[in-house]
């Protein structure tokens, strides 16, 4: 619950601009509650906002495009949501096995998901698993040479974060 209000900003901020028009249209701006209401939605528009802006495309990008088509300097990712409930784990191996990730990250895998991508290990040898029944599970598999692997507990001690420096 902790995270609950990250995802309806867009909402929020659009609703609190509503209120903030139909409050300077419609009530008296000479009333000291009313500065006080308008203040008030004008700092909730601002402060969503303010989170959402950087995701918009008026921000400017972190990241520019490369127009160099080098093939050393892609980079394909695989990341598949398994459901460990889920028991066809053929049909994501024979994926991988096609499209030839450099890197697959899978989540909410467990031990039996585990046991069954071992396969992929003699391709993708560099490796951090978090095998865990509660539906929270992630495995990373790389082609790619991993370094600091780490496996943080971020948002609540039962849900992993995988962080890896990749080669």
């Amino acid at each position: 619950m902790v995270r609950a209000m990250d995802f309806p900003r867009l909402q929020v901020m659009v609703f609190s601009l509503a209120l903030l028009i139909a409050g300077i249209l419609f009530l008296d701006v000479r009333q000291p509650l009313t500065l006080v209401l308008i203040s008030t939605l004008t700092l909730c528009f601002a402060w969503h906002l303010w989170w959402i802006l950087p995701y918009t495309p008026v921000w400017p990008k972190e990241v520019k495009l490369c127009n160099e088509d080098n093939p050393r300097n892609k980079l394909s990712i695989i990341t598949s949501n398994v459901l460990t409930p889920n028991k066809n784990a053929q049909a994501l191996i024979e994926l991988v096995r096609k499209y030839r990730p450099d890197i697959l990250i899978t989540l909410e895998s467990d031990g039996w998901w585990q046991e069954q991508l071992r396969v992929l290990e003699s391709d993708m040898p560099f490796t951090v698993k978090c095998p865990l029944d509660n539906l929270y599970g992630m495995h990373l598999y790389s082609k790619l040479p991993l370094h600091d692997r780490e496996i943080s507990f971020l948002v609540e001690k039962d849900i992993p974060s995988i962080h890896v420096s990749i080669e």
